[in-house]
């Protein structure tokens, strides 16, 4: 058959309305031809006419509307106003394709994209979220995890299939061995009820993990209702010029190197706090390095953290101030010039000023598995973003050691790896997002205090093998570590009422 007049070319989200724009008089031939408005009444007038096409299929481009914005603004902006998807901030223009290829479809139709399952928890997949499961569009997702499905590309990936329709199921597959899963089609797999899809985050777990974790997901309180903030770490958005490397220190001075001046400086100590990365935090263990970040506020008699004032700033720290000047140009310069001004020395971002030097527990962003340790005076800060971390602030009411026992139990864990993000190597995010939901049982004043007792226990071993320097010491605290671990583990258990075949799904245990 002649195919000539059903293969077209064009942008499959911008149609001729967008000539209606004020901003395409500010087009010219090139502009035009780069957007390449498409018309689909007028290209396919037959399959419109009759409802729309029985199948949409395809891999849509993964693209951040930011990048857009730079190259596109006038296409960004017209996506913006025409699709409900690209209405939430940072998006990622695969769910407007979504949206549009739903839209597409006739009554019995059906679509079926390979995309990034980022969306299932980001904040901008929301209003796509939402859209589906108002329709009960899901008809069925092959979960790739973290394994990777594109040859010389690291993206996280499922095959989403949606009915127009509608369905009152959907079949969910967990793919953890793709080589096997495209070989035989095996996979862990299981039926789930529409009335499992809406507009929040979505995590889904198939096979008997699937009811455990449903089992799971009624038990409250959740983290967030027994913490005062969970936040990311600090945004200073010139890292190389406040993070330092501790060289000596005296009384009154610190002698530090500086990368981007590749030298030394002398600084006044009171504003030097230590810094740490995600990698230094283990289950109930924080290790120390030679890192320091330069924190150039302090709170104020109204009990806000502000900046410090430069003529304050000058007397009571003239050392770190010559340190800031010398950096004055490229500080000034940060932002697109909009750090200019008297405030040239601060952070990028103002996030988590004031809660930063509080005793915390800390997590990093990403690791293989949970590595909740505890902060406990408030001295050491960390930074947001891969290489750092969230704090928790624990309510007065909680014990801090409790909620860091369930926080660290393989349990809570095995939450986290059905629910989060999961990156290839066998890491998982442990983002805010992700951790916020998670459910601290509340225990009966013995196996509370009994909780307590085992985590105190575990903080003061990991001290000790941290000081420890002979292997024979080192061994037998790992042990105390490692049996200690398992009382913990078998405290929660009992404490959220798990049977010995739930216990063997957390577990790893073939059932």
């Amino acid at each position: 058959p002649d195919l000539g007049r059903n293969i077209k070319c064009g942008n499959s989200l911008i149609g001729p309305d967008f000539y209606g724009t004020s901003q395409i008089d500010f087009l010219d031939d090139n502009d035009r031809a780069r957007i390449n408005v498409f018309d689909w009444n007028k290209e396919f007038p037959e399959i419109m006419g009759d409802g729309g096409f029985d199948a949409v299929i395809g891999n849509p481009p993964y693209i951040r509307i930011q990048v857009m914005q730079e190259w596109a603004p006038e296409s960004a902006e017209y996506l913006k106003q025409k699709y409900r998807t690209a209405q939430s901030g940072n998006y990622d223009i695969y769910v407007v394709f979504v949206e549009r290829g739903l839209n597409l479809l006739n009554k019995g139709g059906v679509l079926g994209f390979i995309l990034p399952h980022k969306f299932f928890n980001a904040q901008y997949g929301e209003p796509l979220r939402g859209l589906i499961a108002k329709g009960k569009h899901l008809a069925e997702v092959v979960h790739f995890g973290h394994q990777q499905v594109f040859a010389g590309a690291s993206t996280y990936t499922c095959l989403m299939f949606l009915d127009r329709a509608g369905r009152a199921s959907f079949r969910f597959v967990k793919v953890d061995d793709f080589d096997q899963w495209r070989r035989t089609g095996t996979a862990e797999e299981g039926e789930l009820s529409a009335e499992r899809v809406n507009s929040g985050e979505w995590a889904f777990s198939a096979g008997k993990g699937g009811a455990l974790l449903e089992k799971l997901s009624r038990i409250t309180p959740k983290l967030e209702d027994v913490t005062d903030r969970i936040f990311q770490g600090l945004k200073t958005s010139a890292d190389k010029i406040y993070i330092v490397e501790e060289k000596e220190r005296k009384k009154d001075r610190v002698r530090i190197y500086s990368p981007e001046k590749d030298a030394e400086y002398w600084l006044e100590p009171d504003l030097l706090h230590p810094l740490i990365k995600g990698g230094d935090s283990k289950a109930y263990s924080l290790s120390r390095t030679d890192r320091l970040i330069l924190f150039p506020y302090a709170k104020q008699a109204d009990g806000e953290t502000r900046l410090i004032p430069e003529d304050v700033f000058k007397a009571r720290y003239p050392l770190t101030w010559d340190y800031l000047k010398a950096n004055r140009t490229y500080l000034e310069e940060r932002e697109h010039g909009r750090m200019r001004g008297d405030q040239w020395y601060a952070y990028g971002r103002s996030q988590a000023l004031d809660v930063m030097p509080l005793p915390k527990i800390f997590t990093p962003d990403i690791a293989p598995r949970a590595a909740f340790s505890l902060d406990e005076t408030g001295e050491v800060f960390f930074t947001g973003g891969a290489a750092g971390g969230y704090g928790v602030l624990v309510k007065p009411d909680y014990s801090r050691s409790y909620v860091l026992g369930l926080l660290n139990s393989k349990l809570l864990d095995w939450i986290i790896k059905q629910t989060a993000t999961p990156f290839r190597g066998g890491w998982y995010s442990f983002e805010a997002r992700f951790i916020r939901s998670l459910p601290i049982c509340t225990a009966d004043r013995t196996r509370h205090d009994k909780m307590v007792s085992l985590v105190e226990s575990m903080l003061a071993l990991h001290k000790q093998l941290a000081a420890t320097k002979t292997p024979h010491e080192q061994e037998n605290l790992k042990r105390q570590i490692d049996a200690t671990d398992r009382q913990i583990d078998k405290l929660v258990y009992d404490l959220y009422g798990l049977t010995g075949e739930e216990i063997s799904i957390v577990e790893g245990g073939r059932l």
